[in-house]
């Protein structure tokens, strides 16, 4: 878990509000990232084994969910990949695409519901109508 790029995004909140770089979690050259949408898949086999992964129910998805994966990119090929099973790491709508090493700047925005939301600065996050202000 030391690697996990997600761990260190959520560790970077629980400490500061601050804006934050990807660059400044990252260990490894990349280009670009991107947040997708992808199949949650099974539950991890080896959690819990020798302490290699925590096996908590809130890490283990339902069936038939859905999670976003971070990826990043060099010269076009993925050098890294990481499913986002915490709450303190997903991002907002729209999901950025693409985001060039130098603006992929993070800082933290609410979700429709107000739960603490990912955003690219810059890019505002997607507002659900209200129905009493806009009319519906």
């Amino acid at each position: 878990m030391a690697d996990s790029v997600v761990s260190r995004l959520v560790a970077w909140r629980t400490r500061s509000e601050q804006p934050v770089t990807l660059a400044a979690l990252t260990s490894f050259d990349w280009e670009s990232f991107s947040v997708t949408r992808a199949p949650a898949g099974d539950a991890m086999a080896n959690c819990g084994r020798a302490g290699l992964l925590p096996c908590g129910p809130d890490l283990q998805p339902a069936a038939g969910q859905t999670v976003q994966v971070l990826t990043f990119q060099r010269a076009g090929r993925q050098v890294y990949t990481e499913r986002i099973m915490a709450e303190n790491g997903v991002f907002a709508e729209p999901l950025p695409v693409q985001v060039p090493r130098a603006a992929a700047t993070l800082v933290s925005c609410q979700g429709g519901d107000g739960r603490p939301l990912w955003c690219v600065q810059g890019v505002k996050a997607l507002r659900r109508p209200q129905p009493f202000l806009d009319g519906g």
